[in-house]
């Protein structure tokens, strides 16, 4: 189980990441990144050609196997919801409420904290409710010999659609293209900086599930959204790579 202190050191290294590549861009004869300062309703940098195109939003992830995308759900008693206005985070609540896997775990929930019909909130706020289950006992609830964090899980999920719609709908500006790994992707097929056209699209599949993670402060009820295998690109925007720079063609 990964600590509070393995998450901080993860997210230190991911936006150090993140940075890298930005900077790499902007070494680049024609082409301008930043990483701007903003909320994760935007991805994560920008790139502008020289040209007039752009700015242009790029999601960056450190490796294949990093989360593509987890909104928040909660449970007000009667059922599941969300205040993300995301694809994800729609698939998120329609499997919690059709879940049988997550309709045991609200009755284990229930059962457990002697809280008839629970409230299950992902704020700090939100365990304030008299019929929210108390941080202490979420923990005490997961601390049990055998108790899965995840609560529920949809396999085979054609995962690069979902997230294409994730980056392209989902956010407060469409993010066209991703660094994930050493591998360079197009979200979509827009490619409005008129990059090379055999760069690989984001694609594959892969296991959809929720999760409860606890916190120091409050916990959260979170989607997990990973490709199981992406495809290979020869392009790449990775400080040190070898493999062809698609800003430089």
């Amino acid at each position: 189980m990964k600590t509070f202190k393995t998450y901080v050191t993860e997210s230190k290294a991911a936006d150090q990441y993140e940075i890298d590549v930005a900077n790499n861009l902007n070494s680049m004869e024609g082409v301008s990144s930043e990483r701007p300062r903003v909320s994760a309703k935007y991805a994560d940098i920008t790139a502008t050609l020289d040209g007039g195109e752009g700015p242009i939003w790029l999601e960056v992830k450190m490796n294949h196997t990093d989360n593509l995308g987890n909104p928040r759900i909660y449970y007000d008693g009667s059922k599941w919801d969300t205040t993300y206005n995301t694809p994800l985070a729609q698939f998120s609540v329609n499997l919690a409420n059709k879940s049988r896997q997550t309709k045991k775990f609200l009755e284990n929930i229930a059962k457990f904290s002697d809280i008839e019909n629970p409230k299950i909130p992902t704020t700090k706020g939100g365990l304030k409710d008299s019929s929210a289950i108390p941080l202490e006992v979420m923990k005490e609830y997961f601390n049990q010999p055998g108790i899965n964090r995840y609560i529920a899980m949809e396999e085979d999920v054609d995962m690069g659609r979902l997230v294409t719609e994730h980056y392209l709908r989902g956010k407060a500006e469409p993010a066209y293209y991703m660094q994930a790994g050493d591998d360079f992707y197009m979200i979509g097929k827009s490619n409005p900086l008129g990059l090379p056209k055999d760069v690989p699209l984001l694609s594959g599949r892969g296991n959809f599930k929720v999760r409860v993670a606890t916190r120091s402060k409050f916990y959260e009820v979170q989607a997990e959204a990973k490709i199981i295998k992406m495809p290979s690109s020869k392009y790449s925007i990775k400080p040190g790579t070898n493999k062809k720079n698609p800003f430089e063609l």
